[in-house]
């Protein structure tokens, strides 16, 4: 797939848009955390990635007085205790850690809304109109399962929203053909969730490709230097710690060490099940889905069922290039290799995993002909909203 066509100016329609946009996710996060109980400028007691920096501010690669936080998921190595996530959203923690604040889950918020601007601004790129950018960014976020981790400052949910927001930045300047913010900004990604690295690695061997064709060997060393850098940090930090370049601490969970590893073939079928499973009505007309492990990922994020069924069009119409098959070839990669880990997710509403495949569908969108928004679409965005508003609320009792 190759980077699509430069935009309309960015005028004041798209600012509008944009602006309405925004406000409709922060004004979804306000009513949640005051239905929650006021909870948007409070600490979150599961925010790891603040105490890691914290810890590094004095001095230290682990958690002094891990032992005392069970909650927390904290692998255990030779008596001591780390954050067995990657660091990339610690780093980002560090100002706050710095100045003694725990922003918490506004530090969640703000990030959501980042990640909302960062695809409206893709979709604008691509020279999509303010209602289609406007459109796309709230369907990705608000209407799919993104939200309900927006509500959140959780070490887990952090992890995926930030991942989320560095992927769809990273696009932006993909899209304008800029690589070297552009593999920056993806490598931030996999510095939070590492199975993005399957998208990072196939957008750079294009980009890798071009450059060697024209033997622009200098602008192929430019792009490559700077996610080369975070890669070599990212090892560092775990051979630091672990001896192992590529271990970022999930091995000494108490949990896998105690009952088997992380990834095993036993689990796949369970999980594929997982994010199968539907949601069903009682008697008395009562929603009934799990709150553990998952339950059908084009329910909770609607953006799926939408790709999935004009993946199927297009194939019908003979209207799929091979290189558009690409992005569900890395988006059914990476579900396989997430139905291979030992839990869908643990307790949540939805598919949260499969929230980091969404922008691989925007992807898709991106880089061919533009979609009629007919009242299906509309309709998706709408039910997704609200049932993922609802999803969230419902958790605060579960």
């Amino acid at each position: 797939m190759s980077p699509a066509l430069s935009p309309r100016a960015f005028d004041r329609h798209h600012a509008q848009a944009l602006a309405a946009a925004l406000s409709l996710l922060a004004l979804a996060l306000v009513l949640y955390h005051s239905l929650a109980g006021g909870t948007l400028l409070s600490p979150n007691v599961y925010d790891s990635y603040l105490l890691q920096a914290q810890n590094w501010l004095e001095g230290r690669a682990y958690i002094e007085g891990g032992e005392s936080c069970p909650w927390l998921e904290l692998a255990v190595f030779e008596g001591r205790y780390y954050l067995s996530f990657p660091p990339v959203p610690s780093v980002l923690a560090l100002l706050p850690a710095a100045l003694g604040l725990s922003l918490g889950n506004l530090w969640q918020a703000l990030w959501a809304l980042a990640a909302l601007a960062g695809v409206y601004l893709c979709f604008w790129r691509a020279g999509h109109v303010p209602r289609a950018c406007a459109f796309w960014a709230l369907f990705a976020t608000l209407s799919a399962n993104f939200f309900w981790l927006a509500c959140s400052g959780g070490v887990w949910f952090q992890a995926q929203v930030l991942n989320f927001a560095f992927t769809v930045w990273g696009l932006f300047f993909w899209l304008k053909k800029q690589y070297a913010p552009a593999f920056f900004l993806l490598a931030l990604a996999v510095g939070c969730r590492p199975f993005t690295a399957l998208f990072a690695v196939v957008l750079w061997l294009g980009a890798a490709l071009g450059a060697a064709k024209e033997r622009r060997w200098g602008r192929l060393a430019a792009f490559t230097a700077p996610p080369a850098a975070v890669a070599l940090a990212l090892g560092w930090y775990n051979f630091i710690r672990f001896g192992n370049p590529f271990e970022f601490g999930h091995t000494y969970l108490p949990e896998f060490v105690r009952d088997g590893g992380q990834f095993t073939l036993e689990n796949f079928w369970q999980n594929l099940w997982n994010v199968l499973r539907p949601v069903t009505l009682t008697s008395s007309l009562e929603l009934s889905f799990p709150t553990f492990n998952g339950f059908c990922l084009f329910v909770a994020s609607p953006i799926f069922l939408l790709w999935a069924v004009d993946i199927v069009r297009a194939a019908a119409k003979k209207r799929l290039a091979p290189r558009d098959l690409l992005a569900p070839a890395l988006a059914l990669i990476t579900l396989a290799a997430l139905c291979l880990h030992r839990t869908m997710g643990g307790w949540q509403f939805g598919a949260r995993y499969t929230v980091d495949l969404i922008p691989l569908a925007l992807w898709w969108y991106l880089t061919r002909p533009r979609r009629p928004l007919g009242t299906g679409a509309l309709w998706l965005a709408g039910a997704g909203a609200l049932f993922n508003f609802y999803g969230a609320v419902h958790m605060l009792s579960h």
